[in-house]
């Protein structure tokens, strides 16, 4: 793996600290786009001002404990198959029930592009995270010094959500708005979670918009597209449901300042 995309792997998922395993590699596949193109789109970012007092305002939305907090902590989990479960109450379906290759792959690829592109603008323009500036800040994950110490700009998890979005929403155009709002819900996790700040966060789902669009461009795309597509449609007609849908809209109920 590039030392960007190394990098970026773990800002993916809360700066190398998870809510409960180890934090495992991104798999052994290339992403869509070469280092031209993801120097060429880096390029095109820099951070916005991070205002204090709107960041604190973010923090005190959301009390640990709480079933937004707990849905934070469940899409601190980016890498895939799992994080295709994020969209199962979007789309009605069960994504994980059973192996989908294709769209495993398609997500695989496109995290690859988001890790590369995140890091290297946080390369670039590392900025501190809030709970490396405020150590009293309660995080949703564990994050050990190393993870507390690496940069919050871009929010690699609101690239990564608003990547996926827009993906689920070219595979379910009939859900396609919702898909898109539920990617945004993945990147303002990550300030509720305190590992971001929003302003990272609000550039993160802006570079993830961006990703997208130039991955989807590139030759390869459309096949894995399109097989990624059948999937989503048999999962959907299975007839499956998340039990977890009541909670999860339950913790939406209340929109996250910021959002």
């Amino acid at each position: 793996m590039k030392p960007a995309a190394a990098l970026a792997a773990c800002l993916l998922i809360g700066g190398c600290a998870t809510a409960g395993r180890p934090v495992a590699a991104l798999a052994p596949v290339d992403g869509y786009l070469d280092p031209a193109a993801v120097t060429a789109l880096a390029a095109q970012f820099t951070p916005s001002p991070v205002d204090p007092q709107a960041e604190q305002a973010v923090f005190a939305s959301v009390e640990p404990g709480t079933d937004r907090w707990w849905l934070a902590i469940a899409q601190a989990e980016l890498r895939p198959p799992e994080a295709a479960q994020h969209f199962d109450c979007v789309l009605g379906a069960r994504l994980t029930e059973q192996p989908r290759p294709a769209l495993t792959r398609l997500m695989n690829r496109l995290l690859i592009d988001s890790a590369s592109v995140a890091g290297a603008l946080a390369e670039r323009a590392p900025r501190r995270r809030p709970v490396a500036e405020q150590p009293e800040l309660q995080p949703c994950v564990r994050m050990d010094e190393t993870g507390r110490n690496s940069p919050s700009w871009p929010a690699g998890g609101a690239v990564a959500g608003a990547t996926y979005g827009e993906m689920f929403a070219a595979l379910v155009p009939d859900r396609a708005e919702a898909a898109r709002r539920r990617g945004r819900d993945i990147g303002e996790s990550r300030a509720l979670c305190r590992v971001n700040w929003q302003a990272d966060v609000t550039d993160g789902l802006q570079i993830g918009q961006a990703v997208y669009e130039r991955a989807a461009a590139m030759p390869s795309f459309a096949a894995d597209l399109a097989a990624a597509r059948a999937e989503v449609a048999a999962a959907r007609a299975e007839g499956l449901t998340n039990p977890g849908c009541a909670a999860e809209r339950r913790a939406l109920a209340l929109t996250p300042v910021g959002g």
